[in-house]
């Protein structure tokens, strides 16, 4: 059976971490004046993470963009890109209904921020399409 100790044990440990997990996530979320003020040259300037690459699959919401030396390189992984995922050397870029591109073509993808997910997927991207 279970003491009153353990028990007083138990729920001070589940409040500890829950109260910790809980409150520790809040700042991050939280809205600083910094964030509210748009017009702050922080936010305007905001440095953009570069990635260059050729168009290897495009559906209507997303490509993918693999970054290798040469287009032919990133057709032979069209169809298995994983092992260029996992070498960070593969983008997800998200598109509009309106936008076209072309498997084999190059691009400069600019975006404001990637997600951690493998592969990581662009945020706020700005697409350039380079001519070879």
């Amino acid at each position: 059976m279970i003491s009153t100790k353990q028990k007083l044990a138990t729920v001070a440990t589940t409040l500890a971490l829950g109260c910790g997990l809980t409150l520790g996530g809040v700042p991050a979320f939280a809205e600083s004046k910094e964030g509210v003020n748009h017009s702050s040259p922080s936010v305007q300037k905001q440095e953009q993470i570069p990635f260059t690459g050729y168009v290897i699959s495009v559906d209507n919401k997303y490509m993918i963009v693999a970054d290798t030396p040469t287009k032919e390189e990133a057709l032979l992984y069209q169809n298995n890109w994983w092992e260029l995922a996992t070498q960070g050397k593969i983008l997800r870029v998200p598109i509009s209904i309106d936008d076209h591109y072309e498997i084999g073509e190059k691009l400069n993808v600019f975006s404001k921020m990637w997600t951690f997910s493998i592969p990581p997927i662009a945020g706020m991207p700005t697409i350039e399409r380079i001519s070879e």
